[in-house]
């Protein structure tokens, strides 16, 4: 786990303290998160207020505890129930994947299956096992329509991810060069001839 930023100047970082998303209903948020897949609730906090603009607002903002490398510092993913609020509407859809979705680290493929098994067994729709070849993944939707990934790394996937995180910045510059060869006002003055 990387701890410094690429600028060594800057204070450290610690990883994820949480992700925050809306939530239709708290209670079903906590029915899905707790009893589906055994994410304590370690906060419910009945707040009015928004905490920095000072609106007038009343919400629910609920944690889960999702586990972390350390025990003694978990992740946790939280959610806010904000009924009634004019003007800050929300759509809940079913997110597609690259729109928005979150991962979570299990410990092995073994526990990969475990998981699906667990969730289609209490009737929730799972896609995969999906090979990334960096990793495996299992997907679900929770009741909000988030969609959520647990994946996990076996030993020759561990080592694909490494040497790819060696070519990062030069696959992101291959990637930038060809998108603009294709998209960028070049292409479009090549389209108009």
């Amino acid at each position: 786990m990387t701890r410094r930023p690429a600028d060594a100047t800057q204070p450290e970082v610690f990883g994820l303290n949480h992700a925050a998303y809306r939530c239709r209903d708290a209670q079903e948020t906590c029915e899905f998160y707790e009893g589906v897949l055994g994410f304590p609730l370690v906060q419910a906090l009945d707040i009015e207020g928004h905490p920095t603009t000072g609106e007038p607002i009343h919400y629910m903002h609920v944690f889960f505890d999702i586990g972390g490398h350390d025990p003694e510092s978990p992740n946790h993913l939280a959610f806010f129930e904000v009924p009634d609020l004019p003007g800050h509407e929300f759509q809940f859809k079913r997110q597609w994947g690259m729109d928005l979705h979150f991962a979570i680290t299990v410990l092995d493929h073994a526990a990969l299956e475990t998981w699906r098994k667990r969730l289609v067994g209490r009737g929730v729709q799972v896609e995969g096992p999906i090979d990334h070849e960096m990793f495996t993944s299992i997907y679900f939707h929770d009741p909000n329509g988030y969609r959520l990934e647990f994946a996990a790394q076996n030993d020759e996937e561990r080592r694909l991810f490494l040497k790819n995180k060696a070519d990062a910045h030069a696959a992101l510059s291959r990637w930038s060069e060809r998108k603009n060869r294709t998209s960028g006002p070049a292409a479009s003055a090549a389209q108009r001839k």
